[in-house]
C-alpha cells in the first residue's frame, strides 16, 4: 500500500514537471517569434516608391524650374527635363521629361486667322515708313454675344502714337516696325476671347506678331512670337528657332504658352532624336568634320559664314549624331550629322541675325 502511494506521487510529480515544462517552452517560444518579427523590421530597407509618384528631377511634382509666369487655373506646369550640365542633347542620363505635345496638331498661324476684313485706309502717296494706318472694324471680341467696335491707329517706321481702341477702352502700342496689317485670331479655342495680331516686321527682316485681347473692360497685351512659328489652337506654339524645319519629318525642342503677358516655354527631349535618320531640304550650311564637336563652345569654333560651306539638299537622308544648344537657349540648329555615303560634319542653318 506505501508502495503504491509513494507511486502515485512519484507520478504525479512527473506529470507536473512535464505541464511546467511544456508551459515554459510555449512562453519561450513566442517570446523569441516576437524578437524575430522586430528583428527583420530593422534588416528591411524601406519601399521603392511607385513610378507614378516619383517627383520630376529639378524640382516637385509639377513645377517647371525654367517657367517664371504662374500657370492658370487648370494648366500646370511641366517639369523642364533639361539638363544643365551638357550643352549637348546626348549623355542627359536619365532625365525626366513631360509628356511633348504631337508635332502633328500644330499648324502654321495664317490656318488661325479669322477670315474677316477690317476697313484699312493711309495715304498712298506717303512712302512705306512715312504711313499712318487707320484700322476699323466690328466683332465680338470676348464671346459675351454682342458686337464690339475697334479702332487702331499703326504708325510704321517705329514712330510713337499707335494705339488700339475697343469699345473707347485704348492701349498705347511700344512703337515697333508696324506694316500696318492687322488680323483677327484665336489664339486658344478653350476660352471665349478673339485676339487682335499686329504685324510687326522686326529691327531687320525679323518679323513678329503682337497680340492683344479685350476682355470685356481693357484691352491687354497677350505677348508676341516670331511670324513662322506654329500653334494648334489650345494656347500652344512653337517658335520656328524650335522649330527643325528643313528637316522630315519635323522636330522641335521646346514649347510655349502665353501667361501673363510672358512667353514661357517648356523644353522638349531632342535627345530622343539622336541616332535617327532624316530628310533634309533647302539650303544649308556644312562643314565635313571627322571628329564630333564635345560640346556647343568647341562646335562654333568650326562654323563658317561664307558660301563656300553652303549645300543644297532635297530629300537627303542624314543621320543625326548630335544635337548642340546651351541651357538657356533652345534654338535648334546646331547639329553634327553623317551622310548616307559616310561623311559626317556639321550642318546648319541661316535663321536670322
Amino acid at each position: 500500500m506505501l508502495c503504491d502511494l509513494s507511486n502515485m506521487r512519484k507520478l504525479r510529480a512527473i506529470l507536473a514537471a512535464a505541464i511546467i515544462g511544456l508551459v515554459l517552452m510555449t512562453m519561450l517560444s513566442g517570446c523569441g517569434a516576437g524578437r524575430k518579427t522586430v528583428d527583420d523590421g530593422e534588416d528591411q530597407v524601406p519601399g521603392t516608391p511607385a513610378e507614378e509618384s516619383r517627383t520630376s528631377e529639378g524640382g516637385s511634382e509639377g513645377t517647371d524650374p525654367e517657367h517664371t509666369g504662374t500657370a492658370p487655373d487648370g494648366m500646370a506646369a511641366g517639369p523642364s527635363g533639361e539638363d544643365p550640365g551638357h550643352e549637348n542633347a546626348s549623355g542627359n542620363g536619365g532625365v525626366i521629361f513631360p509628356q511633348d505635345p504631337e508635332i502633328e496638331g500644330f499648324l502654321a498661324m495664317d490656318e488661325f486667322f479669322k477670315n474677316y476684313g477690317f476697313d484699312v485706309h493711309y495715304d498712298e502717296q506717303l512712302e512705306f515708313y512715312e504711313r499712318v494706318y487707320t484700322i476699323r472694324g466690328t466683332y465680338d471680341m470676348d464671346g459675351d454675344g454682342e458686337e464690339d467696335s475697334i479702332l487702331a491707329l499703326i504708325n510704321t517706321g517705329y514712330s510713337e502714337g499707335s494705339y488700339i481702341e475697343v469699345n473707347g477702352n485704348r492701349l498705347m502700342l511700344d512703337h515697333g516696325n508696324f506694316s500696318g496689317e492687322m488680323q483677327l485670331i484665336d489664339l486658344d479655342s478653350r476660352d471665349s476671347y478673339t485676339e487682335i495680331a499686329v504685324f510687326d516686321d522686326g529691327p531687320s527682316a525679323d518679323p513678329l506678331l503682337q497680340f492683344y485681347r479685350y476682355d470685356g473692360e481693357k484691352v491687354r497685351f497677350v505677348g508676341s512670337i516670331d511670324r513662322y512659328s506654329l500653334m494648334d489652337g489650345k494656347g500652344r506654339f512653337i517658335s520656328s528657332f524650335h522649330l527643325a524645319s528643313n528637316f522630315h519629318p519635323q522636330f522641335y525642342s521646346a514649347w510655349g504658352e502665353f501667361r501673363n503677358g510672358e512667353y514661357v516655354t517648356t523644353n522638349a527631349d531632342v535627345g530622343q532624336y539622336i541616332g535617327k535618320t532624316f530628310e533634309i531640304d533647302g539650303s544649308g550650311f556644312f562643314v565635313p568634320l571627322d571628329k564630333m564637336p564635345a560640346d556647343l563652345s568647341e562646335y562654333l569654333e568650326h562654323v563658317l559664314w561664307d558660301w563656300d560651306a553652303v549645300r543644297e539638299f532635297s530629300g537627303t537622308e542624314a543621320k543625326i549624331l548630335n544635337i548642340y544648344m546651351n541651357e538657356d537657349d533652345r534654338t535648334l540648329n546646331w547639329f553634327y550629322i553623317e551622310l548616307v555615303g559616310g561623311e559626317k560634319g556639321l550642318l546648319y542653318f541661316w535663321i536670322g541675325d
